[in-house]
Parts: structure tokens; sequence; C-alpha cells
């Protein structure tokens, strides 16, 4: 092997390469999300300071999706630490390629609407998360989770 050596050999231990270096110092952020936890709630994107992370929905497909904008992501971890289902991860990198490119889908499903008079609700995950998280007695039914606001006050009329 002689005078060829390895190009991480004759680093020295605190240094670091120009890959981890950018890494660190990247003003982006890249998000990732476990779609099988994510309960599409939409609170990272409510709080996410820069619009990185946005929800649409469109009641014409009755259809709702967490986007994200890579050139918008600054790394400030917000999202991450507003999730309540802990299905976000946060690096911090830059991708020249994802730039301009449109918003990445992240997570998708379906919406439900209101059995009563037809007005949206929340995403169908959101739903059977509470469901899965509240325990149906004699007071509760699952069905009163179908009724928009309006429509649960007039039932307790």
């Amino acid at each position: 092997m002689g005078e060829f050596k390895g190009v991480h050999q004759d680093r020295p231990k605190d240094k670091i390469s120009r890959r981890e270096l950018l890494k660190l110092v990247s003003p982006f952020g890249k998000v990732a999300l476990d779609s099988s936890k994510c309960s599409g709630c939409g609170l990272c994107a409510r709080d996410c300071p820069t619009g990185a992370l946005t929800v649409s929905s469109s009641g014409e497909t009755d259809t709702y999706q967490l986007l994200f904008k890579h050139s918008l992501c600054f790394a400030c971890g917000q999202c991450v630490k507003v999730c309540p289902e802990q299905c976000l991860h946060l690096e911090r990198t830059l991708e020249l390629d994802r730039l301009n490119l449109p918003a990445t889908v992240l997570f998708e499903d379906g919406i439900v609407r209101c059995s009563e008079c037809g007005s949206p609700i929340a995403s169908r995950a959101t739903i059977n998360s509470i469901k899965a998280k509240i325990p149906c007695t004699g007071q509760f039914s699952y069905s009163q989770l179908e009724l928009c606001p309006m429509c649960k006050i007039r039932g307790w009329r």
C-alpha cells in the first residue's frame, strides 16, 4: 500500500468531512414522515414558521394531503416538537436538486364529512386515532365523531 492511504485514515479525529460540515451548517432541512403513525392532525403544518409544511384538502375528491417544500425548510425542528404522534424526523441537509421542485406529498388520506350536513371534519386517520384513544361508553358513541361542531350542538338541544 505504501504511499496511498484511505481518505479517512489520515484525518485527525477532531476534524469532519465536507459532507458532515455541510449538514451542520446547511440552512435547509428535510422532513421524513412515518405515515403508519401519522394521524393527519396537521399540527406540524400549523406550527411551521416558514410554510415548508402545509395541508391541502380537496372537497371535490375528498383528499387530505400533508405537503413538504424543501426550499422553505430551515430545520428549526418545530414540526417535530409539536407532533403528538412523534412520526416526524428532521435532517439538516441541502439537496440542490430538490430546491426548485414542487412540494412533496408526505401523507395522504381521505376526508371524513359530517354525517348530518356533509361539511368536512378531519382526515380519516385523525378520526381513527381518536377512536383508538377513547373507549366507547353508554354516554358516548363513535358516531358523534362524524358530526361537525354545529350538528353536535343541534343534537344536544
